[in-house]
């Protein structure tokens, strides 16, 4: 049987066309969205709402409720290509797609009929769908907007908590506080959630709480689906980030939130194929990267140094090359990673790599690219300085790298005789 690389007539043809929208609808303006001193000012409504109506938040939709149908691999292209225009957007509809295929493998067909139709016969075309997960936890919750200075100091660490590891009390480890407690046919939620992508934006919230007063993190967690104007449910402050401004991230808070139990999604670990989104999440940094590399090439093609363009110097073009083999090899990465998921080969491990290999090259291929336009790079009349800002926040985003490496794919590798 034959490997084919390439992709289909109908896939190049939806990749071209998200391209085409990335350069004509998002290029000319993201820089200057990105400099809007508001945070809650930079959310380019206009432009999401023509990526709708070409169907970019369907995608993923079965054609019953009037998606495209299409798959991750499809998804991941015009992700790529929304995130080589601006990050912020590739990122938007990113968390959008990774909860809707949380709804294919875990809601309830009247769940998929009432929400998937919404979001398809959505007259405003200003669907987006977020995941109220992130907390600032009891252990955590430092408030870091009030840290100034180094304001707050625990002081130094004990000796003896060296030996323990645990300066924590086990009481207050938890980090779900959002709680929802069963009252006859509904449950009532209560808590507040941090770095919400789409917080104040979104249509419906996906929404996971503690079912239960006295409940442990993992033990009873529960998922929601809430609509976002649903009585209770408020914004609070938006979050001024160092780079993907375009995309919102914002605090939901939930008040008395009713939600009938209909709309409680079905346990998570009794779903056949829970898919967690890390291929789209590699999408979005592979296109950094690649747009990193293509400004580097075409500088180096026009910069005059020492009497020759600085593609001639061999630091340049190592640089260069080294640029061009790690977007290529985390673009298959992607692929491979998106096309297992199509496949129903559940939550793989290829997923987590993706996510964490494709980052770490978007932050080191954007620093090569600030590094081969010199003290233009730094300059924010160049570009490099925006897509290094726009990729320092993968190896730490959806999940961090380490945390990926230590809590799953270490244990995925342990079990095998080899990574193929």
């Amino acid at each position: 049987m034959a490997i084919d690389f390439s992709l289909t007539q109908e896939q190049e043809a939806l990749r071209a066309l998200a391209h085409e929208f990335a350069e004509r609808e998002i290029k000319p303006r993201a820089a200057e969205l990105d400099r809007i001193s508001d945070p809650a000012a930079i959310f380019p409504w206009d432009i999401y709402e023509k990526g709708n109506r070409l169907g970019f938040n369907k995608t993923l939709i079965p054609p019953e409720y009037g998606g495209l149908g299409l798959g991750e691999l499809e998804t991941c292209l015009v992700v790529e290509e929304l995130s080589w225009a601006d990050a912020g957007i590739g990122s938007t509809y990113f968390v959008h797609a990774m909860q809707l295929l949380t709804m294919q493998d875990a809601a309830t067909d009247d769940q998929k009929e009432r929400w998937f139709r919404a979001i398809c016969e959505d007259p405003e075309e200003r669907f987006f769908v977020s995941l109220p997960a992130t907390e600032h936890g009891v252990a955590g919750n430092l408030q870091p907007r009030d840290l100034r200075g180094s304001a707050v100091n625990s002081g130094p660490i004990r000796p003896e908590e060296w030996a323990t590891h645990r300066t924590v009390p086990p009481a207050e480890q938890r980090e779900f506080t959002t709680v929802a407690v069963e009252d006859g046919d509904d449950y009532v939620i209560n808590g507040t959630k941090r770095f919400i992508t789409t917080g104040g934006r979104s249509k419906l919230l996906l929404t996971w709480a503690r079912k239960g007063q006295e409940s442990t993190d993992y033990s009873a967690m529960g998922q929601f689906l809430i609509p976002a104007d649903a009585l209770g449910v408020s914004y609070g402050h938006v979050e001024d980030k160092m780079g993907q401004r375009l995309m919102q991230n914002a605090e939901v808070i939930f008040d008395n939130v009713r939600v009938p139990k209909r709309d409680e999604m079905l346990e998570l670990g009794k779903t056949p194929a829970v898919r967690g989104g890390d291929a789209e999440v590699a999408a979005v940094f592979t296109g950094i990267a690649r747009r990193a590399y293509e400004e580097a090439l075409a500088y180096s093609r026009i910069r005059y140094k020492g009497g020759a363009k600085i593609i001639f110097h061999q630091a340049v073009q190592t640089m260069i090359c080294d640029m061009a083999i790690k977007v290529l090899t985390a673009r298959l990465l992607m692929l491979r990673a998106a096309w297992q998921n199509d496949q129903r080969a559940g939550y793989t491990a290829h997923n987590n790599m993706a996510k964490i290999y494709c980052s770490d090259v978007a932050v080191d291929v954007t620093s090569k690219g600030m590094q081969v336009f010199g003290g233009y790079g730094y300059m924010r009349d160049f570009p490099m300085e925006k897509l290094y800002r726009d990729a320092r926040l993968g190896p730490i985003y959806h999940a961090t790298n380490e945390m990926m490496m230590v809590g799953q794919l270490v244990r995925w590798l342990a079990s095998l005789d080899t990574i193929y």
